[in-house]
C-alpha cells in the first residue's frame, strides 16, 4: 500500500443510525456539561509542554500555502498530489473544513487513556455477534484488552517513528447514555481516538472525543469534549471546543522530529471550526512510534478504570497511517510491517465493545457495544 486508496462501505445500519443513536427516550433534568467530569483547576498558561500556533491570518488559504507556512500555522504535512491523489484530496477537505480557528482554552483531567492493559488471545469468530451486514474478512489478530477495543498495528522495529509520520481518522461523535434501563448513580465513560503506541509501549501520543454519561435518581447529564493527551500524562481537554452528538469529527496526530514533537488537528466538520495543538512528551517519556492504533476506549478516571458508556454505536468513515520510515500507508486490516490486530473490550471475560470491518480492503470501521455495556 506504498499509496492510499479510500474506500468507505456502510452497512444497511448506515441509514438508520440516526434513529438507532436516539433511540432511547429520556427527559433530561440537566444540560450537557461544559467542562469535563474528572477536570482538575488549571489554565493553558500552567499546563506544561504545550504550543499553540499561531492562527493563520485572513484570507490565507492552506491549500496554496508552502509547507513552511502549513508548519508555522499547526496545519497537518501536506500529502504529494501526484503521488497519492486521494490521501491529498482527503487531506484538503480536513485542512479547509475548520472555517472557525479556535484558540484552545486547555482544562487538565484525571482521565487517563492509557496503553491497551491486559491483552489477551480471542476467537472473533465466537465473541463478536452476528449483524444484518457480514463483517469484512479480517486478516488482523484477535486479541482482548478491559480498556481497548478497535485496531493496532504493531513493530517493534518503530515504523511511526519517522518524521512526519501520522495516523488519521473521521468518525461520529455518539450519544451518551447509560446501559439500557439502568442508572449507575455516577458517570460513565466513552473515548473515541487514533493516536501512536500504547500497544507493546508505555506511551500512547493521541487526540480524540468524549462522550461521558451521568445518572443518579432523576438526573441525567452528557459531556461531550474534545481532548489531547501523551500518556502517562493525564488528558487535557479543549474547554472551549464545544462538539454534539452526530457531530462527524476528524483528527490528525503527527510525530515531529522538531520540537513539539507531538501535534494534533482537530476539526467539526458539522460546525466548520477547528483548532491545533502542539505538545511535547512528559518528562522521561521516549517517544517509540511502534505502534499505531484507532481506539474506543473505556479510560481510567482518577486511579480505577470507568465503566463503558453505552455508546450505541460509532462509525468511522476512515482510519488510516503512514509512515515516513517504510513510505507506506497503513490500515486498520493492513500492515506493510509488523502485525495487525483487531482488539475487543472485555469485562470479566465477556466482550463489551468491538469494531467490524466492512470490507478487507476498506478503511471505514464500525465499532458497538454489547453484553453488560449496551
Amino acid at each position: 500500500m506504498a499509496s492510499l486508496h479510500l474506500r468507505r462501505i456502510f452497512p444497511r445500519r448506515a441509514f438508520i443510525v440516526a434513529a438507532i443513536l436516539f433511540a432511547e427516550s429520556t427527559s433530561l433534568v440537566a444540560e450537557p456539561m461544559t467542562q469535563a467530569p474528572g477536570s482538575v483547576p488549571n489554565t493553558s498558561a500552567s499546563i506544561s509542554n504545550v504550543k499553540i500556533p499561531p492562527p493563520p491570518p485572513p484570507g490565507f488559504n492552506p491549500l496554496g500555502a508552502s509547507d513552511t507556512e502549513l508548519a508555522f500555522h499547526g496545519f497537518p504535512p501536506k500529502p504529494d498530489a501526484s503521488k497519492d491523489p486521494e490521501a491529498y484530496a482527503h487531506w484538503s477537505k480536513l485542512v479547509s473544513g475548520g472555517k472557525t480557528r479556535i484558540a484552545p482554552t486547555l482544562q487538565q483531567t484525571n482521565i487517563y487513556h492509557k496503553p491497551a492493559q491486559n491483552l489477551g488471545s480471542a476467537d472473533k469468530t465466537a465473541v463478536k455477534p452476528e449483524h444484518s451486514t457480514p463483517p469484512a474478512i479480517s486478516n488482523a489478530a484477535s486479541i482482548t484488552s478491559t480498556n481497548w477495543s478497535g485496531y493496532a498495528n504493531y513493530n517493534v522495529s518503530g515504523p511511526f517513528s519517522g518524521n512526519y509520520s501520522f495516523v488519521f481518522a473521521e468518525w461520529v461523535v455518539p450519544f451518551a447514555q447509560q446501559a439500557f434501563g439502568t442508572c449507575t448513580g455516577g458517570w460513565e465513560y466513552s473515548a473515541q481516538w487514533p493516536g501512536f503506541d500504547g500497544f507493546g509501549s508505555s506511551d500512547v501520543l493521541q487526540a480524540g472525543s468524549e462522550a461521558d454519561a451521568f445518572c443518579s435518581g432523576g438526573t441525567k447529564s452528557q459531556f461531550y469534549g474534545l481532548w489531547i493527551e501523551w500518556y502517562p500524562t493525564a488528558s487535557v481537554s479543549i474547554s472551549n471546543f464545544p462538539i454534539n452528538p452526530g457531530d462527524l469529527i476528524s483528527v490528525e496526530v503527527w510525530y515531529s522530529s522538531a520540537s513539539p514533537h507531538g501535534n494534533a488537528y482537530l476539526v467539526d466538520l458539522t460546525t466548520q471550526q477547528s483548532t491545533t495543538i502542539g505538545f511535547n512528551p512528559p518528562s522521561g517519556t521516549t517517544f517509540k512510534g511502534s505502534s499505531v492504533e484507532w481506539v474506543v476506549e473505556a479510560p481510567t478516571v482518577g486511579g480505577g478504570q470507568s465503566a463503558l458508556m453505552n455508546y450505541t454505536a460509532t462509525p468511522w468513515n476512515y482510519a488510516y497511517a503512514y509512515s515516513t520510515n517504510t513510505a507506506s500507508y497503513y490500515g486498520p486490516n493492513y500492515a506493510p510491517s509488523g502485525t495487525a490486530y483487531d482488539i475487543l473490550m472485555t469485562l470479566g471475560g465477556s466482550t463489551i465493545s468491538y469494531c467490524l470491518l466492512y470490507s478487507a480492503n476498506s478503511l471505514a470501521l464500525w465499532c458497538y457495544p454489547t453484553g453488560s455495556a449496551l
